[in-house]
């Protein structure tokens, strides 16, 4: 083996174990956990409260039970609000086609109903005989309305995730929708999750997160455990990413709900002006189970690992009569934190071609942001050969710069790391 590529494996080795080392160091316990957190909960009482639930319902509320998300009422907000964060849950997630889904507290089975549907294979976990049953007749009843033959696909198991067992590495993914509040031990939990994933299996979860200054989160919560006796006892988002970190997961992401269509004029506005809550008040995550012996990188949206890049110009520039680029770049990872590829994550990398720094009079950009074809390990490197199309009003073909960006969060440029330039091309 070659000298110079020794070195670079040996400082490969040392990039990896400090990514790892570091991101363990920086596990502190958060001065939030739960809600409940200095009041212990009887594991017991917690369940039998939620097998006696629907038996406490008034009869109106029993029967939503079998037609929910359905939401008569003016403005239909429950309907838009649960099929909203559904489809975009299972969106981010890419659950691999016809996956095993594990679903933790499906309840009456309206979540179960559009899994099966869309064809997956699904283990419903629910302590509730009561809502098992209906979930049962609504499941049968997709024979009768969408000719669903597969009967096979759903088990349905009086249990919680603390007290159930599976094969190891048995699911491609596991759903918490609204329902991690519910669970007593979080712990325990989420390292079945872990067990049970299949390497590469994401789990997803949907609720609203607490704070000691959400008051009327809090007052609600009481007021549902004094009339049903369930645990109300949601998480804090700091505390729910340092258990999944803590559990072994990698790639924590946190999304804001935007749901909607948008008018033209709207789109000049900034995202969060259409976010459903704060994002500080949502416990909507992903998190992935790492493949056999992957190291688990920090991601460059963290401010506390060193997030770097070389960019090397090959060959090309810009055809100013053709108001095109056409470019060979090497491209180098050379901090310590991942720059991902997936184009659903938050902070996911790609590489633009700009004049004028962002967020200045000056600045314009070409059509293209080009998608990294796989993700970088801190080290590695990669050529690509890009194209890009000038704005047709371009008349300066000259200080165009590739940067790259974490989308929906920064600008390499605009945290002191060095970009590319791209001269115009001299024809003869």
């Amino acid at each position: 083996m070659a000298m110079n590529q020794l070195k670079r494996l040996f400082k490969l080795a040392k990039s990896r174990l400090r990514a790892v080392r570091c991101q363990v160091s920086t596990l502190t316990e958060p001065p939030h956990r739960r809600f409940l957190s200095d009041k212990p909960v009887a594991y017991q009482q917690a369940i039998a409260a939620a097998e006696a639930y629907v038996s406490q319902l008034e009869p109106g509320a029993v029967s939503w039970l079998h037609y929910k998300p359905f939401d008569p009422t003016p403005g239909n907000p429950q309907y838009f609000r649960l099929m909203f964060d559904l489809l975009n849950m299972l969106q981010v997630m890419q659950i691999t086609p016809r996956g095993r889904i594990l679903e933790v507290g499906s309840g009456p089975g309206w979540v179960t109903e559009i899994l099966l549907m869309l064809g997956f294979s699904v283990e419903a976990l629910e302590p509730s005989t009561d809502l098992i049953d209906i979930a049962k007749e609504r499941c049968g009843a997709l024979t009768t309305h969408y000719r669903h033959t597969d009967h096979s696909s759903v088990r349905f198991h009086q249990a919680t995730i603390e007290d159930i067992e599976f094969d190891q590495e048995s699911f491609d993914a596991i759903l918490f929708f609204d329902v991690l509040h519910h669970v007593v031990d979080e712990n325990l939990a989420l390292e079945k999750c872990f067990r049970f994933l299949k390497p590469d299996g994401c789990v997803g979860i949907v609720e609203g997160a607490w704070h000691p200054s959400f008051k009327a989160l809090e007052q609600a919560c009481i007021d549902e455990m004094a009339r049903f006796g369930t645990l109300e006892n949601p998480f804090s988002t700091e505390y729910l990413d340092l258990l999944l970190t803590r559990t072994g997961f990698i790639e924590v992401q946190r999304y804001a709900a935007v749901n909607g269509f948008f008018s033209e004029s709207q789109l000049t506005q900034p995202l969060n002006m259409f976010t459903v809550q704060p994002f500080v008040g949502s416990n909507n995550v992903t998190a992935r189970k790492p493949n056999q012996g992957e190291v688990r990188y920090p991601p460059c949206t963290v401010t506390n690992f060193k997030t770097d890049v070389h960019l090397k110009l090959l060959s090309g520039g810009i055809d100013a009569e053709q108001k095109r680029a056409i470019v060979q770049i090497r491209l180098k990872n050379s901090g310590e934190t991942l720059f991902n590829h997936r184009t659903q994550q938050i902070g996911h990398i790609t590489i633009a071609l700009r004049q004028g720094k962002p967020d200045t009079p000056l600045f314009i950009e070409c059509r293209e942001r080009h998608v990294l074809p796989s993700s970088l390990i801190p080290g590695d490197e990669l050529v690509l050969k890009l194209e890009y199309t000038l704005p047709a009003t371009t008349s300066s073909f000259e200080h165009w710069e590739l940067d790259l960006v974490a989308e929906s969060c920064y600008w390499f440029s605009s945290r002191g790391i060095d970009t590319c330039s791209i001269p115009k091309l001299i024809t003869p």
